[in-house]
């Protein structure tokens, strides 16, 4: 597990946590295939760059959260099957340090009690990875659990999404066959 220079696939990404640098504030980031990347870009906009690829807008989403009863950062909720949750991963130094990682949801396999100093819980993921926590295992099976639920509003509305797009394409066929095949529609595509 050397780290290497993170190649910017959006789509792979199992984790992404805050970690202190040599160049100074950085951003450990880990691939679904357990390799480690460290990107000098601090967390805040790491996370800035995962929600422009997915075209997610974070200030509503943080509202949405918020009305649902969350405390703490949102999960990212980029794609159907595809969530982050956020998890604090470590203590901050000073005001305004990053403190909260973001972990893939559906690559969690459990979450324990650690010993190591400074952790108070430990996620396996299940690619072999592990994330410290200075969370309670309770706060952190609570945010998985609210990440669970907008998790499933996102299926909510990939369902009703797909239900539309059939909905769509058998009213340009109609309009297709009134038209005896003179659809502007499908001479463009």
């Amino acid at each position: 597990m050397t780290k290497n220079r993170w190649k910017g696939d959006f789509d792979q990404i199992a984790y992404f946590c805050p970690v202190y640098l040599p160049e100074g504030d950085g951003t450990e980031i880990a691939d679904n295939q357990g390799n480690l990347y460290n990107d000098a870009r601090n967390v805040r906009s790491v996370r800035k760059a995962v929600c422009r690829h997915f075209a997610l807008d974070y200030t509503a989403l943080r509202k949405i959260f918020r009305e649902q009863g969350g405390a703490g950062l949102p999960p990212l909720t980029l794609a159907p099957g595809y969530t982050l949750v956020a998890v604090k991963t470590r203590t901050a130094r000073c005001t305004g340090d990053p403190c909260y990682g973001f972990i893939h949801l559906q690559l969690i396999d459990s979450v324990t009690e650690s010993a190591q100093p400074g952790e108070k819980s430990r996620i396996l993921l299940k690619n072999g990875l592990s994330i410290g926590a200075v969370s309670t295992v309770k706060t952190v099976k609570h945010a998985i659990a609210l990440a669970n639920s907008m998790a499933r509003n996102c299926q909510h509305i990939e369902q009703r999404d797909r239900y539309l797009a059939d909905l769509f394409y058998r009213i340009l066929k109609l309009l297709e066959k009134e038209n005896k095949g003179e659809s502007r529609i499908f001479k463009l595509m």
